[in-house]
């Protein structure tokens, strides 16, 4: 076997260890979906970048306490993380990539997901993912997350105005689930932010869930060693307000120059490894020619 395909087994035996039902790129045939090859969001999400940026997001979004507790009692990551990722995975390709019946039935499901994830934390705040805040949280960690990573790891990344088009994509994914008055741009994420900060907080279930997100897993050694480097990789992502809460500040100046250094390393890897097959299809489903990120 080539290492071309090893980089490539490997990696697609992580992202898609799952699928939601009814995800498919290739009909209907001229429907762009939600977005289309114009988009900000088809452009950084057609690189392995947005792994990096989708492991910190994970990371940033267990300070919203109510959100992670929620997580915790509805949810089998803990047991099966692989399987939950290629959910994850699935859900975020497919409304990015997938024509608008596919990106449809895909909200469609997990919004009914969301309909069984609600209660009460045992200081007695309610938490529930149909929430609009709830989703919002979510959506923008992710989002903020994904353009981080995409800035500091894309051979070309966006900038400006073009990261603001990014945002607004993201947010129609948060409408679709049911959020209202979601973040848009640069300004108005930095506004969130600075809202949200008092309000997040950090237990010992929150960092049960970093420990866990920071820890390896896989049944074999490289997918350990991968797995541990690239939760480093996704800390180094972190705003400072989170390391500071979460207690991640860099142990020495060298930490983050490591960090980036395996976020380059990793990065050209999988580029040169991973045949994105499922954004293939969606270019070809509307007729437009795809250059994957190796090639720019």
């Amino acid at each position: 076997m080539s290492l071309r395909r090893a980089i490539d087994d490997a990696y697609w035996a992580m992202l898609a260890a799952a699928h939601l039902p009814g995800e498919q790129y290739t009909e209907p045939i001229g429907d762009p979906g939600h977005f289309g090859p114009g988009s900000a969001i088809w452009y950084v999400h057609g690189d392995v970048s947005g792994v990096l940026g989708g492991v910190s997001g994970l990371l940033l979004g267990t300070l919203n306490e109510p959100v992670t507790h929620g997580t915790n009692q509805h949810s089998d990551y803990l047991q099966d993380p692989i399987r939950r990722l290629g959910f994850t995975s699935s859900f975020v390709m497919g409304v990015t990539y997938g024509s608008t019946p596919v990106a449809d039935k895909l909200t469609g499901t997990i919004r009914a997901m969301h309909q069984r994830v609600h209660g009460t934390m045992p200081d007695g705040r309610p938490y529930s993912a149909t929430d609009s805040a709830d989703i919002i949280w979510t959506g923008v960690t992710q989002a903020y997350s994904a353009a981080r990573a995409h800035v500091r790891y894309h051979p070309n990344p966006l900038g400006g105005r073009d990261l603001d088009r990014y945002f607004a994509d993201y947010a129609v994914i948060s409408e679709k689930l049911g959020a209202t008055d979601v973040p848009k741009s640069r300004a108005d994420i930095a506004d969130y932010f600075a809202m949200m900060r008092p309000r997040l907080t950090v237990s010992e279930e929150t960092l049960q869930a970093v420990r866990f997100l920071r820890g390896a897993y896989g049944s074999d050694k490289a997918t350990q060693w991968s797995s541990m480097a690239l939760s480093r990789v996704a800390t180094d992502l972190l705003p400072d307000f989170a390391k500071n809460l979460l207690g991640l500040k860099p142990r020495t100046p060298l930490t983050p120059v490591v960090a980036r250094a395996t976020g380059t390393l990793l990065t050209r890897t999988l580029r040169y490894g991973v045949r994105w097959r499922n954004i293939e299809q969606a270019h070809a489903r509307v007729g437009a020619a795809y250059v994957p990120p190796s090639a720019l």
